[in-house]
């Protein structure tokens, strides 16, 4: 018997800037966010990352508040497909019940302008919105390593 087999192709161009393998983050500090959350309560903050289907979170600060804080952390997502370039940057407040947004924001890792094996040499501060409004700003370092050849 003869099968037959069908074949779809795609035409698709890789974005400029595009890249997979490493990416390496390291979540600084945030600072210029709200340091309350309700009366008497101090902001406990984590950042989470998510990229694709992947979220990373760093540690949370209890009682931190919202100004200054210095995190010092970096997370690793090991394999970055290529074509996945939308960081998910979310501040959030954590709570017992459920953990509260603080600010967020979307970057697009293309437009980054990092070529293999890069490091930042300099911090990046991204400014956050909440409710269409600026809430604070997260200060982040970025490497990224190709996939071996």
């Amino acid at each position: 018997t003869q099968g037959k087999v069908f074949l779809r192709f795609s035409r698709r161009a890789v974005p400029k800037g595009a890249f997979a393998g490493t990416l390496r983050v390291t979540v600084v500090r945030i600072d210029a966010f709200s340091d309350t959350a309700g009366l008497m309560d101090r902001t406990d903050p984590f950042i989470s990352l998510k990229l694709g289907s992947e979220t990373l979170k760093t540690s949370y600060k209890n009682n931190a508040g919202g100004h200054n804080v210095d995190f010092n952390e970096t997370l690793s997502f090991l394999d970055k497909p290529l074509l996945s370039n939308r960081l998910e940057i979310r501040v959030l407040d954590k709570d017992t019940v459920s953990d509260d947004l603080m600010g967020e924001c979307d970057v697009d890792l293309n437009t980054l302008d990092m070529q293999e094996d890069h490091e930042d040499q300099e911090e990046r501060v991204f400014e956050m919105m909440r409710q269409g409004k600026p809430a604070g700003k997260t200060t982040l370092l970025f490497s990224r390593r190709a996939v071996p050849k």
